[in-house]
């Protein structure tokens, strides 16, 4: 297997705003949630590495599943490059390395459940956005609109694991505050799909932008990101205390998701123009837009974390 497989399979890009904005989360949530009581940091780290192999093992489940829709991808224009396409690797090489990555992970899991009896509970349902979205046989990615309620809840799954396992509590505050940030980034996650629609209709993929392709997917779901936060501050006011640091987080959440849905706005027009007429760099620009989407959301973890910290009694 030719080493820079080993980048793709990583894939920072994705790994980062959903994961690695989580531990961020899920560390600032872990000081508020211990106080002045000391938090196990050791089961917080090993929580932090089964979780991320989790994602990856999706990464590599994504690239088997989308293996020959990927063919008709322009992958020049983007930047992205397929290496089960371009023959780095093999999909054999790569299920070998999905059993380590699985294998590990649950041993990992399994040593977190000596401490932490619900982390069986958590891992499975990590295990089935894992291969329910990107297995071949459930296929889930494939389907209307599931990107629109599968990729939130990524964000939620690992902050309430790592905060659990650092702590022995399931928070309410961890899951109000992933879920902020799972619907924010997930406005990139909805845009990538929409980017990909060509692609996607050429090899017979029936996401939500090919079934629905007039749709204006990333201006909703970025409105709806908008309009949710605005339902959360409520019980973020209960559990917090504080009305004013709940509208804050709020507000905070609110102002990203507006720069996403604007960016989102003008992938769907880039979209509609390329439905329409002969556009050869269309998904070059799309993923331009797509990628400073994905800046704006790891912007708004850092935010919420210091709001936390500045507001919320941690310092």
């Amino acid at each position: 297997m030719d080493p820079r497989t080993l980048k793709h399979v990583l894939r920072i890009e994705g790994l980062i705003p959903f994961t690695g904005c989580a531990v961020l989360i899920g560390t600032v949530v872990t000081l508020w949630e211990t106080g002045s009581r000391p938090a196990d940091w050791g089961l917080f780290t090993v929580a932090v590495i089964a979780t991320a192999l989790v994602h990856i093992d999706a990464h590599i489940w994504n690239d088997i599943m989308d293996f020959e829709i990927d063919r008709r991808e322009k992958s020049l224009e983007t930047g992205r490059d397929r290496p089960l396409v371009t023959g780095w690797a093999t999909v054999g090489e790569y299920r070998t390395m999905s059993a380590v990555i699985t294998a590990t992970a649950v041993l990992l899991s399994a040593y977190l459940t000596l401490s932490r009896i619900f982390i069986p509970v958590l891992f499975v349902i990590g295990f089935f956005f894992d291969y329910g979205y990107n297995h071949p046989r459930i296929a889930l990615g494939h389907r209307p609109f599931t990107e629109w309620y599968i990729f939130p809840w990524l964000v939620v799954g690992v902050t309430v694991t790592i905060v659990y396992a650092a702590t022995g509590i399931l928070s309410l505050l961890a899951f109000l505050l992933a879920l902020m940030h799972g619907m924010t980034v997930t406005c990139f996650g909805v845009s990538m799909m929409r980017r990909d629609a060509p692609s996607d209709l050429a090899g017979g993929k029936m996401t939500s932008s090919v079934k629905y392709p007039a749709l204006p997917h990333a201006t909703i779901y970025g409105i709806i990101t908008m309009l949710g936060t605005v339902i959360l501050v409520y019980p973020l006011a209960v559990v917090l205390g504080s009305f004013a640091l709940a509208w804050l987080l709020a507000l905070t959440t609110a102002g990203i998701a507006a720069v996403n849905t604007v960016l989102g706005a003008r992938i769907d027009q880039l979209c509609t123009r390329a439905l329409c007429s002969v556009f050869p760099d269309f998904e070059a620009r799309a993923n331009r837009l797509m990628l400073q989407q994905v800046g704006a959301s790891m912007v708004h973890a850092i935010a919420l974390s210091t709001v936390m910290l500045a507001f919320g009694g941690i310092l």
